[in-house]
């Protein structure tokens, strides 16, 4: 990766005066052009710093899926003030007291009205009357111009599936240096239109808006999540790109019918384990091109497929290290793994966070070499692709040996009737942990699908049971939520 590194407002600005009638950012309201999206950023920036927000202001931004939030963020961007984006179903406060040291935030921004006459509502301190700001007036004075983009840009919040959540710092930098990294390799085109159907308080949705703006194509932003509704957007907008976890995509795919999704050419597939059958049938059935990826809140790019790879090499595994990324994997004794063995996933980069909220946090993930150790457990073969095994954290120690949940994940995945599952460990007096599964199983007896899995695992690695659900608990981000489903496997026992 060798161009240079700008803010998102620079890149719109040029945008807008190469292109300034292209349709931007659209929305169940309507579509927005460049010159239209570049107006109620400018006006809309001004208003702010005119209210006292200045760069490095803390501001509390529920990131719901619609343009108004988008203008809103990009506001913020424009005038160096830090978006802490919440989940627009939680309340400030909640998600905020995931920060410790608890993270003092004075102001609120929420984006409302028509799309045609954004209105942001700023609250300071949850005191006093809210303060409306039209972005309709062009007479209020231009805020001053920032251009640092390596400066605290936005909060997100790690997902929380294997522990607490944490605050986790990005700047605009290394967002735009993911998709500068990943132009060449994700199939991109200024023709795309790729639909914003993840949560923009995660790093896999806001990679996808900072795509449309660094490497200009439309963005359609929807709130919608059943898979018939995505299928009809994708239908009605001509949608041809987009990013999903392997759940969100099987269930389009089982909903796909005729040429209902044939315009989608190619899509982002990472955040949870896949199986061939399953990578092969979602792309006969939406007729598009899986690219995997995997990255995560600490560090948006790690690894990526290329799209010009053949179906076999890109279900492989995930991908070679990002080109800008250098990346290791580092074995239990501290020494780096050679091909082929397993060692904890550590990587160094543009696209690595700035740190956590707190600092004791970013000290204990971030070594003194700059690599950060992601708690991920892979190896990379003899062509250089990134094979994922599991976490850290959830590896299950039985009789002093190491399991992992990934491995038997993927041996249930292999199963017929299989659609979801999540493994996890429980305490035990005599083995000190075993294991335990959750399924989504459309079958009659769970009792083949323990049969099954003799053939593919080990005694010892086999389920000491399985709990049928008819959805595995997730994170926002779409990930298995652990806990969650350790907690229901629990209750099950008792019960």
């Amino acid at each position: 990766m060798s161009a240079a590194i700008h803010t998102l407002c620079w890149y719109l600005h040029n945008l807008a005066l190469e292109k300034p009638c292209l349709p931007l950012l659209g929305d169940r309201g309507g579509w927005l052009t460049t010159e239209q999206v570049e107006g109620f950023v400018e006006t809309g920036a001004g208003l702010l710093y005119a209210s006292g927000l200045r760069p490095g202001s803390l501001v509390v931004l529920p990131a719901g899926r619609t343009v108004n939030t988008v203008l809103a963020l990009l506001c913020l961007q424009r005038i160096g003030a830090v978006a802490v984006l919440i989940d627009p179903r939680e309340e400030p406060e909640r998600a905020l007291a995931a920060c410790v040291p608890v993270l003092s935030v004075p102001v609120c921004l929420e984006a409302g009205g028509d799309i045609l006459r954004p209105t942001l509502l700023l609250t300071r301190g949850g005191d006093g009357a809210p303060l409306r700001l039209p972005l309709v007036s062009s007479g209020c004075t231009p805020a001053p111009l920032y251009d640092d983009p390596n400066a605290p840009a936005f909060y997100i919040f790690t997902s929380g599936s294997s522990g607490r959540k944490k605050a986790v710092i990005l700047s605009q930098g290394n967002l735009v240096s993911n998709l500068l990294d990943s132009a060449p390799l994700g199939g991109y085109s200024e023709d795309d239109i790729a639909l914003g159907a993840l949560p923009l308080d995660h790093v896999f949705g806001l990679a996808l808006l900072t795509g449309a703006v660094v490497l200009r194509h439309r963005l359609y932003l929807t709130a919608a999540s059943a898979p018939e509704e995505l299928l009809q957007i994708i239908a009605r907008e001509k949608i041809t790109r987009m990013n999903g976890v392997p759940s969100l995509y099987l269930a389009m795919a089982k909903k796909a019918w005729a040429d209902e999704a044939r315009t989608l050419r190619v899509g982002y597939i990472g955040g949870a384990p896949w199986t061939a059958e399953q990578f092969q049938h979602i792309e006969s059935a939406l007729g598009m091109t899986l690219v995997p990826v995997y990255g995560m809140s600490e560090c948006i790019g790690i690894s990526c497929a290329s799209y010009r790879s053949s179906q076999a090499a890109r279900m492989a595994g995930v991908g070679p290290f990002y080109p800008a990324n250098r990346g290791k994997i580092v074995r239990e004794d501290g020494a780096e793994a050679l091909p082929g063995e397993e060692g904890e996933v550590c990587v160094c980069g543009p696209m690595r966070m700035l740190g956590y909220h707190d600092p004791e946090q970013s000290a204990q993930a971030i070594d003194t070499d700059g690599f950060l150790h992601t708690g991920d457990l892979g190896c990379v073969d003899a062509s250089g692709v990134l094979h994922l095994t599991g976490r850290k954290k959830d590896i299950i120690i039985r009789n002093g040996v190491n399991l992992s949940p990934r491995r038997i994940e993927e041996a249930l995945l292999a199963q017929p009737g299989v659609r979801a599952a999540a493994v996890v460990g429980l305490p035990d007096k005599v083995y000190g942990e075993l294991p335990w599964a959750a399924v989504v199983y459309v079958g009659n007896s769970l009792s083949r699908v323990m049969d099954g899995l003799s053939e593919y695992l080990p005694k010892n690695e086999l389920p000491e049971g399985i709990l049928r659900l008819d959805a595995l608990p997730m994170t926002g981000s779409g990930k298995p939520d652990k806990p969650a489903v350790k907690e229901l496997i629990q209750q099950w026992r008792k019960a």
